[in-house]
């Protein structure tokens, strides 16, 4: 087992017939890839809206918002005049809502200022709102063959086991390193393909668990699979513990309408709509929020608490439950004591929700909330 990793760079000698691999991989690669929609056209609106969506996010998972997004964005014009909240709203439940507001500032980027194209330009390119070296690297190398390295979650892991590179990969250092690697490796002739071949080895072969070493067309090359020592790669060091954050919110419904509110501009789940909610301190109750907060007595027989639901984001750990109140919000508080919170409230229909842009997180309490109802 590797021990607590150093914050040294990576020295490794390639010993190994490069060339063999390179047509090894490209080989299995052209049998073997997953037929994906953005790959049937080497279109670079296509890779730059799959890239935007696969950060940080599982293929399986991407796919079904890929297809709703291009269908109704098909160019980059049409996204560029699109409207944040409607983008908000297709890309509700992917996460990462940062992505789309940026993918919407790129493309309005683009149509104005680079007449509806993609710069060659990898100092350009990294400019550009949510493309960083990553997202950079394989719009370039995709759509444009550039030969530039993409360095992602399954190629680190591919790398790491290929060399038995038993560092750190917190570490930016080890990560610029393996960058390096994966640039020697490179086929410059073919580099889109190269780079999509080691991060589909990665998905479909050299998996987190149970790899299947024996039919990888790597192999032959592989310290690790040779060592049968597989498990010990990549090395990644404890995460920092997540700070435990508890949220009460309110489901105001009267009349089959329900009160929603629209998070503030900038920030966590920026322009996201949610059920209105307040931080709970540490040793607070929901009854002593409560009175708190209402300006009349809630009788006991006008509300519903939800159970504790718990969702997890970057550096925070959720735990949140809703109180659903069986009545308009003007009867229990003033709609004023929200506005520092949120930019609007607004009372919706049921039948409308789903046009709100909602966060996966309080359209589980929704869900809560109707499946409750419908069962009174």
């Amino acid at each position: 087992m590797p021990g607590i990793a150093d914050k040294t760079d990576i020295t490794v000698e390639i010993n190994f017939d490069v060339a063999a691999f390179r047509s090894g991989l490209l080989e299995w690669f052209d049998k073997n890839a997953r037929r994906l929609p953005w790959r049937s056209e080497k279109n670079w609106y296509v890779v730059l809206l799959s890239e935007f969506m696969l950060q940080q996010t599982q293929v399986e998972q991407a796919l079904p918002y890929y297809k709703k997004f291009i269908a109704q964005y098909p160019d980059i014009n049409k996204l560029a005049r699109a409207d944040e909240q409607d983008i908000l709203r297709l890309w509700a439940g992917l996460g990462y809502y940062s992505r789309a507001r940026n993918l919407l500032k790129t493309a309005k980027i683009l149509k104005d200022q680079y007449n509806s194209r993609f710069p060659g330009d990898y100092n350009q390119v990294i400019k550009l709102p949510g493309i960083g070296k990553y997202t950079a690297s394989a719009i370039l190398s995709i759509a444009f063959q550039k030969p530039l390295p993409v360095v992602d979650g399954n190629v680190i892991r591919v790398l790491t086991r290929l060399f038995a590179i038993d560092k750190d990969i917190r570490n930016n250092k080890v990560i610029n390193s393996l960058t390096g690697l994966a640039q020697q490796l490179l086929d410059n002739r073919q580099p889109g393909n190269h780079n999509e071949a080691m991060m589909e080895i990665g998905a479909l072969i050299c998996k987190v668990k149970n790899p299947v070493c024996n039919i990888c067309p790597l192999f032959d090359f592989c310290a690790a699979g040779k060592g049968n020592n597989w498990y010990n790669f990549p090395f990644k060091s404890s995460p920092v513990s997540k700070r435990i954050l508890r949220e009460l919110a309110y489901i105001f419904s009267d009349n089959n309408h329900l009160v929603l509110a629209q998070r503030p501009a900038k920030g966590l789940l920026a322009s996201m709509w949610e059920c209105p909610s307040v931080i709970l301190a540490d040793e607070e109750t929901i009854e002593g929020k409560l009175k708190k907060l209402f300006l009349a007595d809630t009788p006991d027989d006008n509300y519903v608490i939800s159970p504790l639901f718990r969702h997890s984001y970057s550096h925070i750990l959720l735990h949140y439950q809703a109180i659903h109140i069986n009545s308009a919000i003007e009867n229990y508080c003033s709609k004023d004591h929200w506005q520092r919170d949120y930019q609007k409230l607004e009372n919706i229909p049921f039948g409308e929700i789903s046009n709100y842009p909602i966060h996966t997180a309080h359209m589980k309490l929704i869900n809560w909330f109707l499946k409750t109802k419908s069962q009174r």
